[in-house]
């Protein structure tokens, strides 16, 4: 789990203010986040457009109607807060700034906790869908772009488990975000647990501090596309985090220095201090497709990126809170066509199998590895994890040669 949860949201997280009691994982959750607004203006106030003059200072605006900005000449430091299915948000070019620069941040009242909101978030104690946020800019939230979060206090019980032949739940669907530009943030786009048929198109990501997208667990048919992310600071660019059935594809990714593209299936961290949401289902059958990385760091896709993490007591629910180490498990991936460009790091790690791997071209100068199949932080002794693991008609221009740790004959590499 995103360890920045235990921060930004305040339903399902034992508070480190000590205002906040700890929340009951056992009981229904409901959404106060729009309470904490100092300013709360109504979406229907504002008939034909809103421009600049309309709000000059922060104010959370609540979405009961759709909303276009009156030109892209508009900047305005607002929150907007959906609710409610079917709505648009469309900024005609416009901006939503709240100020924070990349470089410092402004001094006063601006700094305080309860200006840190995003620019857009969705009320996470019910499940929207069909809502587009199009043609717009977001810039300078000390927070997330876009945080469309969901909680299911109360559906997934104490221990976040679901049972055996139970439905899976319903997270937010049928999001349409298009045409954006997202700067100077902590993170850039938080898709919440069990999303669905989510387009993120057009949209270019910079310069976020921690994770440019993020889709969390039981999340499907998330498809990113034709998009741009670069100059992100401290985790990957892109976590596929036990997210299944979706895309990253035609998408540049350039100077992200903790790597391009995780997929994995994390262990429920974060045990006892969010409520657990436990990953029933792995980040299997997703297609990263024709995308350049250039300068991506530590690596440009990493395929089950948790193999073999030791964790400590208490950390891992999966491990029922004992130390030990994890399997991580990414299954029927397919990395094909793309361009990995890169003097330092390593452009590919592959630590699950079956997957496949073809068709990319790999120019890997100076320091980076080509290319790693290894099973992490496992032994030999688990080598069998890599089965039916193939590369095909990959081409490799380096000057380092691949690295290979615990590699059986049931891995097919033929270049």
């Amino acid at each position: 789990m995103y360890l920045a949860l235990a921060s930004f949201i305040s339903g399902c997280v034992t508070s480190s203010h000590a205002e906040q009691d700890p929340i009951d994982c056992t009981l229904p959750h409901v959404d106060n986040r729009l309470s904490q607004c100092e300013r709360v203006r109504r979406a229907s106030e504002f008939s034909g457009c809103l421009s600049a003059d309309d709000i000059s200072e922060h104010s959370c605006l609540l979405m009961d109607a759709d909303v276009s900005f009156c030109s892209a000449e508009d900047s305005l430091p607002i929150t907007a807060y959906f609710d409610q299915s079917e709505r648009t948000l469309d900024c005609a070019g416009g901006t939503i700034d709240h100020g924070w620069g990349r470089v410092s941040l402004p001094q006063g009242p601006a700094t305080t906790q309860r200006t840190r909101k995003p620019a857009v978030r969705f009320f996470n104690d019910r499940s929207l869908s069909d809502i587009a946020v199009r043609n717009c800019t977001l810039r300078g939230t000390n927070h997330m772009g876009i945080e469309a979060t969901r909680f299911f206090g109360g559906e997934l019980g104490p221990d976040g488990e679901i049972g055996d032949g139970e439905a899976l739940p319903v997270g937010h669907s049928k999001l349409r975000f298009e045409n954006l530009v997202i700067e100077d943030t902590i993170t850039g786009i938080y898709l919440g647990s069990f999303s669905q048929s989510v387009d993120i198109h057009q949209v270019s990501i910079d310069n976020t501090e921690r994770i440019a997208i993020y889709s969390e667990a039981g999340s499907h048919d998330v498809r990113i596309r034709q998009s741009l992310i670069s100059n992100n600071q401290s985790r990957e660019a892109i976590a596929i985090d036990s997210t299944y059935d979706s895309e990253v594809s035609d998408t540049l990714f350039v100077n992200n220095r903790e790597g391009g593209i995780n997929v994995y299936q994390n262990c429920g961290e974060l045990k006892g201090i969010v409520c657990p949401v436990i990953r029933s289902t792995p980040p299997n059958n997703n297609r990263i497709t024709g995308n350049r990385f250039v300068n991506t760091g530590v690596s440009g896709v990493q395929i089950a990126s948790r193999q073999g993490r030791r964790h400590a007591f208490g950390w891992c629910a999966t491990l029922n809170g004992l130390p030990g180490k994890f399997t991580d498990t990414a299954e029927g991936n397919v990395v094909s066509d793309n361009t990995f460009v890169c003097n330092d790091g390593t452009s590919l790690i592959v630590q699950d199998g079956p997957n496949t791997i073809a068709n990319n071209t790999i120019v890997a100068r100076k320091h980076c590895i080509p290319f790693e199949i290894s099973t992490g932080g496992h032994g030999s002794s688990q080598s069998h994890l890599l089965d039916g693991l193939q590369l095909l008609d990959n081409h490799i221009d380096a000057t380092r040669p691949p690295r290979l740790r615990n590699v059986s004959d049931a891995v097919t590499i033929r270049q």
